[in-house]
């Protein structure tokens, strides 16, 4: 039984997938019900369907939706089983074959153990085409086709695509599809309800018969798009979950343990999409989430004490799983336990960490016997649609003997590890054994008085004279590494090493600024710069003398090993964590995020994780969201206020600029708009139909504009556009007229840009914050925001807000920017009044001071921190009285 809407595109891969069939397919009655489609799926079913001899039904109705449509077609279906695979899908040829053989044992009456329920092995059907067996129920499959009871291996069982079930047992019970349930679970629903009625608890699982899962990938399916849906939140859950455990509590008295596995399992996703990066369940309508936490509570008061505690079936992340555990609750959580979660060794600190609901505990320490307090201390906050349901406390004490803390008067306990049984980030990394083998012959090899022995001097000479033109990693041995490592050549080169890079494909950034400076005035640093040979860059920073050393070679590997620091502008893994642990171990070297610009949204749901030994902030705003209690896992720390680098030579360069003849436009990128990542690094492959893209299209109107191109003329300006690296491979499909320049970050130097701009238009970009540190004219061109703050964006909504806190208008279309620019031109290129005392009361680091206290921030790492006083790293922020209370910026609340 095939229901079929709008999925033209994909059918003819589906009925080919049948036409392919091994089996006899006589013994196989083909449904298809055009459910309203409003593409040509009819025409092109009817058309095969002619020209085979199969036993085909096509039966056309006004829509009615997948359930109603499924419901058609079980009415009409003539055979002993029903099976309802999707359009957009495939079959493995043998797939009836390997169906067939299963029910014939085990389908039957007489069988050892009657199934009544069987279901195929479900892989995964990729965009590139390529066929993935990563479905997070694979591991059902492990042991082969089998009977399970699962009475006693409580496991689940949700798609009906790929499941078969007794057509006579469903039109006995009066079971079909509930209309209800709607974007999603409505297989889950009714497979669910079938167990429950029929008093089935045997699943046959069909290891053989191989089911192929399309996975779209641009958001059309039911699956990927749903969660923006109020249904999502409403129908779903209440005609879905709850229906299912009050049904069971009717009939049983309460659910058995593979039910609760089936809601927890489905209802898991919600939460987990919550903590993700690119957050589908961002998009939630709002209006529909007090409803959502009302059923969601009733729906944990339905399910086990153990339920959510032993639920297995797939990963549950801590957060989430104490998030169903107690944060429904009417009393606060207050464990009997802490971790101790981390040790700063080198400023010797430790941190203790502790989980808990509603208001912060009464605290209570005693170090060595006294009254202590922490150094320093932060909140994390776990919001889940709206409502903080669990909160995580971060402390750091200095180190002593013993420490001792009351929550709320109780004594709590310290442990190394988390409740579920992992070990912590204290845990050392594990190292290949061979390595630890490799060392220990090195170290037996070597002597105090003569260095190595001769044996010994003859191999290391092999192994230099092998390795001498051979800077990439592939084929070299462990063994070879560890002698390079050992080798006063290479640790004379690189001991003691402060690296810095912002992307492996591009520099221009705050790592730059901040190794210039450290070159010029601290020469007595070990200073490195990363970026990749083939970077537009490389030939303009080796002229001017950096040392660089490119990416993914063993040359980068040995320097990395030997370093003191690493200083990026990027938190992508390949930055902060570039060595290959299994390998080498947990990393040695300090790591400081230098950031890309000023934070104005909230990432913490990317950066919270991220094990950040230094962190810097610009504004008193942003450090407050970032390092006080919120959404972030950080505290003063981590996090300094000291300003970024490049602002320092921006400031310098707009103060020396004769020259501002430049209407700047500078959009940023959009997640949507980025291919699969090639690789490790930050390249991506293209998409296609990027002309037919909003984003496109509105930057070519803008740019376009005649009346724009007018009010360039009559004032002597010039059109600069300026597109993110990320947009920079689609620029042959916009059509730029003559009178704009086209400028890129390969080849102009972004800070000259802003020194030279007259007036600054961009969209979300922190380059914003660059044009305001300098008092330029600014417009933010906001025609998508609402997209943009969907969740499918790294960040979501934060501390700041455009209309509040922003440094100029927003406008929602090309006139309202065309207005907005020429308002900056009658005011002789000058920003009106609210935004530059706007701009006044938000920076503070604009003394040239920036690049010189991160790189005491940094030093600071390597030096003991005395109790209760934190060193003088940060800038000094003075209130403007100049600024109204509305101008100021909001930080996040504590």
């Amino acid at each position: 039984m095939v229901p079929t809407y709008n999925v033209a595109d994909y059918l003819p891969a589906f009925l080919d997938s049948i036409e392919a069939q091994t089996s006899d397919m006589a013994s196989v009655e083909i449904i298809v019900v055009i459910d309203g489609s409003p593409d040509d799926s009819a025409s092109i079913v009817r058309e095969w369907a002619s020209q085979r001899s199969l036993n085909v039904n096509i039966i056309e109705q006004e829509n009615k939706g997948l359930s109603g449509a499924r419901n058609t077609g079980l009415a009409a279906a003539q055979g002993e089983w029903v099976t309802f695979p999707d359009p957009d899908d495939e079959l493995d040829p043998q797939y009836f074959e390997e169906v067939e053989k299963f029910l014939r044992l085990h389908g039957r009456a007489d069988a050892l153990h009657p199934v009544n329920l069987a279901a195929a092995h479900q892989l995964r059907l990729t965009p590139a085409g390529e066929i993935v067996d990563n479905h997070p129920q694979r591991t059902r499959f492990k042991l082969g086709s089998r009977i399970v009871d699962m009475a006693v291996e409580p496991i689940i069982q949700l798609s009906v695509n790929s499941s078969f079930i007794r057509v006579d047992l469903l039109r006995e019970k009066g079971i079909e599809f509930d209309g209800r349930v709607r974007p999603t679970f409505e297989d889950g629903h009714l497979t669910a309800r079938y167990l429950l009625e029929t008093g089935s608890h045997h699943l046959g699982l069909m290891a053989s018969a191989k089911y192929r899962y399309r996975l779209r990938g641009d958001g059309s399916s039911l699956v990927e798009g749903g969660f923006s849906k109020p249904e999502k939140y409403t129908n779903q859950v209440e005609f879905g979950y709850l229906d299912l455990l009050e049904r069971a509590t009717a009939q049983l008295g309460h659910a058995p343990r593979w039910l609760e596995n089936t809601v927890l399992y489905d209802l898991h996703w919600y939460f987990k999409g919550e903590q993700s990066v690119h957050s589908t369940t961002a998009s939630a309508p709002p209006e529909t989430l007090p409803r959502f936490h009302e059923l969601v509570e009733r729906i944990l008061s339905l399910l086990s004490d153990d339920a959510v505690r032993s639920f297995d079936v797939t990963g549950m992340e801590f957060a989430v799983r104490h998030a169903l555990m107690y944060g429904y609750d009417d009393v606060p959580l207050r464990h009997d336990w802490v971790k101790l979660s981390d040790v700063d060794e080198r400023r010797q600190q430790m941190k203790v960490s502790y989980w808990f609901t509603g208001p912060v505990p009464e605290e209570r320490f005693e170090l060595d016997a006294e009254d202590a307090g922490p150094i320093h201390e932060t909140v994390r906050d776990y919001t889940f649609f709206g409502r903080v349901l669990m909160r995580e406390r971060h402390l750091w004490f200095p180190r002593g003997r013993r420490l001792e803390m009351w929550l709320d008067g109780q004594k709590v306990h310290f442990t190394r590890w988390n409740q579920n049984g992992h070990p912590d980030a204290l845990t050392p990394a594990l190292i290949d054994p061979q390595i630890r083998a490799i060392r220990r012959r090195v170290r037996a090899d070597f002597s105090p008085s003569t260095g190595l022995k001769a044996h010994a001097r003859a191999r290391a000479g092999k192994l230099v004279r092998d390795l001498r033109n051979k800077w990439s990693d592939r084929g070299i041995t462990d063994e070879a590494m560890q002698w390079l490592v050992r080798s006063p050549k290479i640790r004379r080169q690189f001991e003691h090493a402060w690296v810095f890079m912002d992307r492996d494909t591009d520099a221009n950034d705050n790592a730059e600024h901040l190794y210039r400076w450290v070159r010029k005035n601290r020469p007595e640093v070990n200073a490195w710069f990363v970026l990749r040979r083939d970077s537009a860059d490389w030939d303009r920073l080796e002229r001017e003398g950096f040392r660089l050393v490119e990416p993914n070679t063993t040359r980068w590997k040995l320097l990395l090993l030997h370093a003191d620091h690493l200083a990026s502008s990027h938190a992508d893994h390949y930055v902060t964590d570039p060595l290959d642990r299994r390998r080498y171990g947990r990393h040695a070297f300090r790591f400081t995020f230098l950031q890309h610009g000023v934070i104005n949204y909230d990432m913490s749901r990317w950066l919270s994780w991220k094990g950040f030994d230094r962190f810097v902030t610009t504004t008193r705003a942003e450090f407050d969201a970032i390092a006080g209690h919120g959404p972030y896992s950080f505290s003063s720390h981590e996090v300094v206020l000291t300003g970024l680098p490049r602002h320092d030579a921006l400031q310098q360069k707009r103060e020396e600029s004769t020259v501002r003849d430049l209407i700047v436009i500078m959009p940023t990128w959009r997640q949507w708009l980025l291919g699969d990542r090639i690789g490790t690094s930050n390249d991506r492959k293209r998409i296609p139909d990027f002309r037919s893209t909003e984003y496109a299209q509105m930057y070519e109107a803008l740019l376009n504009s005649e009346e724009l191109a007018e009010l360039a003329r009559e004032t002597g300006k010039r059109i600069a556009f300026m597109p993110h690296p990320n947009v920079r491979q689609y620029l042959s499909e916009f059509e730029l007229p003559a009178h704009v320049q086209l400028f890129s970050f390969a080849d102009q130097n972004v800070q000259d840009v802003i020194a030279r701009a007259a007036a600054f238009v961009t969209d979300y970009s922190s380059l914003g914050f660059e044009a305001a540190f300098v008092d330029v004219p600014l417009t933010y061109f906001q025609f998508d925001s609402e997209r943009f703050f969907d969740g499918t964006h790294v960040g979501r909504r934060g501390y700041f807000d455009y209309e509040r806190d922003g440094f100029g208008p927003i406008a929602r279309d090309v006139p309202a920017v065309i207005a907005s620019i020429r308002e900056a031109a009658a005011n002789d290129w000058e920003s009106p009044r609210r935004y530059r005392d706007r701009t006044a009361a938000t920076f503070h680091t604009r003394d040239g001071g920036s690049s010189e206290r991160v790189f005491q921030a940094m030093l600071g790492l390597d030096r003991p921190e005395h109790a209760h006083a934190e060193a003088p790293l940060a800038v000094t922020v003075e209130e403007d009285e100049s600024a109204t209370e509305t101008d100021q910026p909001a930080a996040t609340q504590s």
